[in-house]
Formats: C-alpha cells, sequence, structure tokens
C-alpha cells in the first residue's frame, strides 16, 4: 500500500520537489500551503508522514508538533530547517516531550538519498527501492565519521508487560548528516555492507553503547541494553573477548548486556560461529534472535545456541492485529519461545491494539513508537523519568 505524505510550505515549491524525488517508490505526495491548510487536511485526511519547512508564514514547526501530537492517528515528522546545532535540540526536545516521531531535520536544499534514508524506517523500503537512491554517505566520509562524531547510539526503551516496569533499551545506530539533522542508519549502513565494513560500524556502536552504559551507571542508573552483532563479527575468532574487554572497560556487567543476532545472518551465513556465541554465553552476557519469523531459519539452531531471547519481527504483530490466521502463527511463535524457556519480545509496537493483544497472548516484553522512539541518552532518562514519574503514560499498558 503506498504511503502517504503531507508536503507543508508557504509555496508548493516543497511538494513539487518532493514528487521529482520519489517518483519510482511507492510514496503519494499531497501538499498544503502554510499551516491552517496543514491543520485543516490532517484532521479530515490520513498521512504517514509530514514534511514541513520549519519556519512559515503563519506558524512553524514548534506548533506543527504539537498539532500532530492531538491527532488520533500518528504521522512521522521531517522538518526542513537551517542547521543551527541549538535550534536542532529544541526541536528534537520539543517532539520528545510531545512524543511525537521526528524521522529527521534536513537542512535546504534537500537532498535525495538524505529524504529516502529518512523515510526508509517509515515506508519498509526494500533492497531495491534503497538501491535506487545512491547512498548519501561516502566511504572517506564514513570512516572519519565513525573515529569522530559521525556515529550516535540511541536508545529505544523495552518495558515488562506484566508490571509496566522498564526493563532496558535497545541501542540503534544514527548518523549525524554532514548537512546537519540525525538521520536513520540507513545510508551508512548500506555503505558500511557494500565496502565490507559492518565489522568496524558493529564494534564501534558497541564502545559507544557500552560507554553511555558505563556512564549511567556511574550515575546511579543501570540500563540493560540490547546490542545488534554481525555475522561478520560473530566470525571473528577474537569478537568475545572484544565484547567483554569493552564491558570490563567501562564498568558494565556482562549481565546487563545482550547480543542481538539477526535470523537473517543465519540465512546468509550458517557459518556463523557457535564458538564465539558459546564464549558469550558462558561469560554471563545475553544473547538473543532477533527478527524471529522475518526468515527460515532452522528451529533446530535454538537448540544448538545458547540464545535466553527470542525477539518477534514486526510483521508479524503488525498482520496478527488484523488476520485470524496470522495471529494463530503469532501466538505459536510466542508459545514456541516459552516451551524453549526463551523470553518472548515483541518489537515494531505501534497501537493501543497491538499492546494489548501482544499481552493477550503471552509476550513479556515490548518495545516500539507506542511506548517510546529511540532517543538519545539524554532524552532516554528524561523518558524514564516521566515515566516513572506517571507524567507519561502508555496507551495499554495497564
Amino acid at each position: 500500500m503506498s504511503k502517504r505524505i503531507l508536503a507543508v510550505d508557504d509555496s508548493s515549491q516543497l511538494q513539487e520537489t518532493l514528487t521529482g524525488f520519489l517518483p519510482s517508490l511507492d510514496f503519494l505526495v499531497a501538499g498544503a500551503l502554510g499551516s491552517g491548510q496543514a491543520f485543516d487536511v490532517m484532521q479530515t485526511e490520513r498521512f504517514d508522514v509530514v514534511i514541513s519547512s520549519h519556519r512559515l508564514a503563519d506558524s512553524d514547526g514548534f506548533k506543527l508538533i504539537e498539532k500532530v501530537s492531538s491527532l488520533e492517528y500518528s504521522p512521522s515528522i521531517v522538518l526542513v530547517a537551517d542547521n543551527d546545532p541549538l535550534e536542532l535540540q529544541r526541536i528534537r526536545e520539543h517532539a520528545l516531550a510531545y512524543s511525537v516521531d521526528l524521522l529527521a531535520v534536513l537542512s535546504p536544499p534537500i537532498q535525495r538519498e538524505l529524504l529516502i534514508s529518512a523515510l526508509s524506517d517509515v515506508a519498509n523500503l526494500s533492497g531495491a527501492d534503497l538501491e535506487s537512491a545512491r547512498s548519501g554517505v561516502a566511504e572517506s566520509e564514513f570512516m572519519r565519521g565513525l573515529m569522530t562524531d559521525g556515529l550516535s547510539p540511541v536508545f529505544q526503551p523495552k518495558v515488562n508487560l506484566r508490571n509496566g516496569k522498564v526493563v532496558g533499551a535497545e541501542a540503534f545506530a544514527r548518523w549525524n548528516a554532514p548537512g546537519g539533522g540525525l538521520l536513520s542508519a540507513g545510508a551508512v549502513i548500506k555503505v558500511a555492507r557494500e565496502k565490507g565494513y559492518m565489522d568496524v560500524l558493529t564494534y564501534r556502536m558497541l564502545e559507544l553503547a557500552l560507554q553511555q552504559q558505563g556512564k549511567w551507571r556511574r550515575e546511579g542508573k543501570d540500563v540493560p541494553l540490547s546490542i545488534n552483532a554481525s555475522s561478520e563479527n560473530l566470525r571473528k575468532t577474537d569478537f568475545a573477548d572484544v565484547v567483554s574487554g569493552l564491558a570490563e572497560q567501562f564498568g558494565v556487567a556482562p549481565s546487563m548486556v545482550r547480543l542481538e543476532i539477526t535470523e537473517a545472518d543465519f540465512e546468509v551465513d550458517e557459518r556463523v560461529p557457535l564458538e564465539n556465541l558459546g564464549r558469550l554465553h558462558a561469560r554471563g552476557f545475553g544473547l538473543g534472535l532477533d527478527d524471529f519469523g522475518a526468515g527460515f531459519a532452522p528451529l533446530m539452531r535454538l537448540q544448538s545456541i545458547p540464545f535466553d531471547e527470542l525477539v518477534i519481527d514486526r510483521t508479524f504483530l503488525a498482520r496478527a492485529a488484523e488476520n485470524p490466521t496470522a495471529r494463530v502463527i503469532f501466538e505459536s511463535a510466542i508459545d514456541l519461545a516459552k516451551k524453549l524457556k526463551l523470553m518472548p519480545t515483541v518489537e515494531g509496537v505501534e497501537t493501543e491494539a497491538q499492546l494489548r493483544m501482544a499481552k493477550e497472548v503471552g509476550a513479556e516484553i515490548a518495545q516500539g513508537y507506542l511506548i517510546g522512539k529511540p532517543m538519545s541518552a539524554n532524552e532516554f532518562l528524561i523518558w524514564i523519568e516521566d515515566y516513572e514519574d506517571g507524567v507519561l503514560v502508555i496507551p495499554g499498558l495497564d
């Protein structure tokens, strides 16, 4: 199904730009002249993404965020604004305060590849779709960014569905675009895979995430983290030693770290070494099978690898909420996890109905935009404080 975009500007230029950028992709672009018309349209029509100039004649991005938060549905937002670090921080904090999914803040003129990177998470673009856009990150820029401030970890909260308590977070990579703003890591991951640097990217993410985890611990906040590892890392004979060394360096207990391996890694490379996984498990690190159901990894792998968590692919949950047959399959995945003594976790929870259904069928841990979007370290601590104080309420978690 086509994704709908509302372009908001004081002229039709933004709509024309977006229409020119996205002809080969599955987007429908509508336009609104000014915030007044945009607010009226959003009341009567549903959009997946609202892309707006930050400064409008009759409003600004802050008002747009507030308006979007009051809608019965939850479109994501992309703002087009000058590269002012202080203003960018204010925009991000405002979006967090109103629980609005801010995909990106892009500097004008918009670069097509950066826009597509920002939209990829919402639109579920296929590999072929993403291939149609040249990556916005050059190899030299990628390597320089890894060693400086190009890469940033963001943290998405995970909650226990039985008691509502925060049980940790998953760390994701985000790339600080050279033109300003904070984008999802689609573009940089594309470069990493093409150039054979996925192991470098993962090592750097491990370092940054564990460094932040150690800082939280020194500040009196113990936050368990889930961090993705790739098959490229698992083929390195010293991977378990590197992970152990980083945890020791930053004062993080292995029991506070879970490495997640995607099911796709088992399809692409069946040589994923059991030795590294076994060493990590023996040293107290958690192991999770991520995106379960997205592929066809042999179930016998669940017997031979010491996983302690089964993360069910987000598409299972989305389909189960709408289709009785899909719900049976979803329940079977939860039941399988429990019989194998694995923690059944669901990701991609976006609606109250999905959350309630996940609870009904016995899922124990959940994460997704309904609960909290990926956020910076400081935003994450604010989110925890607001949630624990009752200022922030998760619909359906009662």
